[in-house]
């Protein structure tokens, strides 16, 4: 790989004898960033999976500092101060910092579950009066989250088969905020053409 396409494409990490290094993707999606304030690797190659909800805070003044990093956002090398783990806490952390750096975004945000992800990024999206246009084979608790608690909001959606765009772009009207489909559909295994959708 030449050395401007390494500069480009490299991610900086640590070597494990805590020298600056520049790694491919490849390398950065299997390791990650290797050193991060989130956790203390003086005694481990990988950070351990945290099972703890709650933090031990030794004083006030370290639980403030905790919650005003969480209010304000925290520097990217301050150590951070973990109080309550849906707040956050270092395994999640360190997964939605690889993935944020793997996909180019700023942040990311992780779930626990599809329906929980479907949820919050509709209800950022969506307000009384949008619409939606979704392929008609989708998982049952999305059909019954468009179907019967968006439209107490006033959120409409209209159904139909992605395999043919003609159709999707039919059910496109002014208001018509998202186009939604699982790919391959539940329970059938169909797949949409995102590419042709979008």
């Amino acid at each position: 790989m030449s050395d401007k396409k390494m500069d480009k494409d490299a991610y900086p990490t640590m070597s494990g004898a805590g020298e600056r290094r520049k790694v491919g993707m490849s390398t950065f999606l299997i390791h990650g960033k290797a050193q991060t304030a989130r956790w203390d690797f003086s005694h481990h190659t990988v950070p351990p999976l945290s099972s703890s909800v709650t933090y031990r805070l030794d004083s006030a003044e370290r639980g403030g500092r905790g919650f005003l990093q969480f209010g304000r956002g925290r520097e990217e090398d301050a150590e951070p101060v973990y109080i309550y783990d849906r707040l956050d806490e270092p395994t999640r952390s360190i997964l939605e910092d690889d993935l944020a750096k793997a996909e180019g975004g700023e942040v990311c945000c992780t779930f626990s579950t599809g329906m929980a992800a479907i949820s919050a990024v509709l209800g950022i999206l969506l307000k009384p009066g949008d619409h939606i246009v979704a392929f008609g084979t989708i998982y049952g608790c999305t059909y019954s989250l468009l179907t019967r608690w968006l439209s107490r909001l006033q959120i409409a959606t209209t159904f139909c088969d992605f395999t043919g765009l003609d159709n999707v772009r039919a059910a496109i009207r002014p208001e018509t905020r998202v186009i939604f489909a699982e790919t391959p559909a539940n329970p059938t295994l169909e797949l949409v053409d995102l590419g042709g959708v979008v």
